[in-house]
């Protein structure tokens, strides 16, 4: 931007001062238009990327429905939760047939009686 008059505006000569006062609204109104012209490559770049924007949104909101799609809801949770706790119980009270049977097998296995 062109360097704008401002401490040596002269107030003693009313011309020199209005000469400079139109330089500088017209350095002003030059720097105004160069900012828009900018502005306006800039949205005209943003709009040619749009292809590259919507490919990277397709594949944001593909992602979100996988989410989606993959959540559990708080009933299955729970569900699990209760699944969970009752093969504790059973392995704790020694009434889980399958995992007593698995452990007496190893057991067997690691004494060479099997």
């Amino acid at each position: 931007m062109k360097e704008l008059h401002t401490n040596d505006l002269s107030m003693n000569s009313g011309k020199l001062f209005r000469e400079q006062m139109v330089e500088n609204f017209k350095a002003i109104e030059q720097e105004d238009h160069n900012d828009d012209q900018a502005l306006s490559d800039e949205v005209i770049d943003r709009k040619k990327g749009d292809g590259n924007l919507q490919g990277q949104i397709d594949d944001l909101q593909e992602r979100c429905q996988k989410l989606e799609d993959d959540k559990a809801t708080r009933d299955e949770l729970k569900n699990v939760q209760e699944a969970w706790k009752k093969k504790i119980e059973h392995v704790a009270l020694g009434t889980d047939y399958e995992t007593v049977e698995q452990a007496v097998m190893q057991i067997l296995k690691e004494k060479g009686m099997i």
